[in-house]
């Protein structure tokens, strides 16, 4: 090897990118915003959006807003608890909401050109398209739990070879 290759500094691994953002900077015209928000919705963000559910994790027990101690009891209904503290996040989120939204489309609008989002919007609305949206997480969700205790052991198998 030379020494000016061995030089040179390794790069990280970066994914290709096949399919890169369109990298619009132009505010939305009104008809491509139409397709932003039907993108939004027939993904299921918008839902998250209106209902702020995406901030769940925050108010189940052990998250931020419910801190528990090890070995201590939970003295609050759990239920009852989840719901105060949502709501507590849906208030404190409500002021925010509008730039959360704006986010959201910006960055849609910037990833995808108008006939992209029509061609998306077209199938991800289509029978196939919902059947798609649905089959992926179902396709997530069960795949993660059927390989769950193999993945523990290859986290052990290399706890155990970082160990000698």
């Amino acid at each position: 090897m030379s020494s000016a290759l061995a030089d040179e500094p390794t790069k990280p691994s970066v994914p290709s990118q096949t399919y890169p953002a369109a990298k619009i900077e132009a505010p939305a015209s009104a008809e491509k915003l139409v397709l932003i928000r039907q993108f939004l919705r027939a993904i299921g963000r918008q839902d998250q959006l209106d209902s702020a559910s995406f901030l769940e994790r925050y108010a189940i027990p052990g998250g931020v807003m419910w801190p528990i101690k090890p070995g201590s009891q939970i003295t609050e209904d759990l239920r009852s608890g989840f719901e105060r503290r949502m709501s507590a996040l849906k208030s404190a989120y409500e002021k925010h909401r509008a730039t959360y939204q704006k986010a959201y489309e910006d960055h849609v609008n910037w990833e995808f050109t108008e006939d992209e989002l029509a061609k998306i919007v077209t199938f991800l609305e289509s029978r196939v398209g919902k059947h798609y949206l649905d089959g992926r997480w179902r396709m997530e969700a069960y795949t993660e739990t059927n390989t769950e205790d193999i993945e523990q052991g290859i986290v052990a198998e290399a706890q155990a070879s970082l160990a000698k």
